[in-house]
């Protein structure tokens, strides 16, 4: 699925992290295809590299960094480079995420730990490094993917859950923070969306259980109202919308793009 339509956004420069796949990429691409100058981070330095290709006609305008998103010195160098590179920061996608263990009672201190510190101390870091450059330009926009997860009570993936709330609570109350500078801080909350991590999940639950990933897909996508999981190109959609002068006034929100799912 690709978008109709796109925004100019020649004139913003920002960071993408998590963005060598899955939702990242998608959004990296779609920002690309606007005319972005963008710090594309991941992690996974051998995934970046493969991705260069990919930006090939964008390449001037595109910086590949590797960043541990969790470590404070690694995300301040992050910011640096966005200031060093393009004289400024309009915008930054706390987008790396982990799902985390499954199960309530299998999930250990560590791997609680692991998982707020991916999905939101990674997000308050962005934040407080990319404010005080937003703050002197009185503008930016500081966006972190949630999940729809993040709104509803659940049984499983319980730390995820948690973690996502966080930072729902995070953007609804930096958005005052923010607010008189002319920053805007929202949270993109997809639905269920079948990225390598969602359908690493999903391969590992019905795994020995008499059925095909296709046959768990047509079956679980009846349970969204609009017939179908949320794409990489539906949250790309919300963000892109969110970094343009369109959403000037939109701050403090968790936006849901999940079809209507709630149950």
């Amino acid at each position: 699925m690709k978008n109709k339509f796109t925004l100019d956004l020649k004139k913003q420069a920002g960071i993408i992290t998590g963005a060598a796949a899955g939702m990242g990429k998608a959004i990296a691409e779609r920002l690309a295809e606007d005319g972005a100058s963008l710090v594309l981070a991941d992690i996974n330095e051998d995934a970046l590299g493969k991705i260069h290709n990919d930006f090939s006609a964008s390449s001037d305008n595109i910086i590949f960094q590797k960043a541990d998103v969790t470590k404070e010195d690694d995300v301040s160098k992050m910011i640096e480079s966005c200031i060093d590179s393009y004289s400024k920061i309009d915008f930054i996608v706390s987008n790396a995420g982990i799902v985390g263990p499954y199960d309530f009672e299998e999930t250990s201190g560590s791997d609680w730990d692991n998982v707020f510190a991916v999905n939101t101390k990674a997000g308050f870091l962005c934040a407080k490094y990319a404010l005080p450059y937003m703050k002197k330009q009185k503008k930016g926009r500081i966006i972190f993917n949630s999940s729809t997860n993040g709104g509803k009570p659940g049984g499983y993936v319980i730390a995820y859950r948690s973690s996502k709330a966080a930072l729902i609570m995070l953007a609804r109350s930096l958005a005052l923070n923010a607010a008189p500078y002319g920053i805007t801080v929202n949270t993109v909350c997809p639905g269920v969306t079948m990225t390598p991590m969602q359908r690493k999940l999903t391969e590992s639950l019905i795994s020995g259980k008499g059925q095909t990933f296709e046959e768990y897909v047509a079956q679980r996508e009846k349970r969204v109202p609009m017939g179908r999981f949320t794409d990489v190109h539906d949250i790309a959609d919300m963000v892109e919308f969110l970094i343009s002068d369109n959403a000037q006034f939109v701050t403090g929100q968790a936006l849901y793009v999940n079809g209507g799912e709630w149950s």
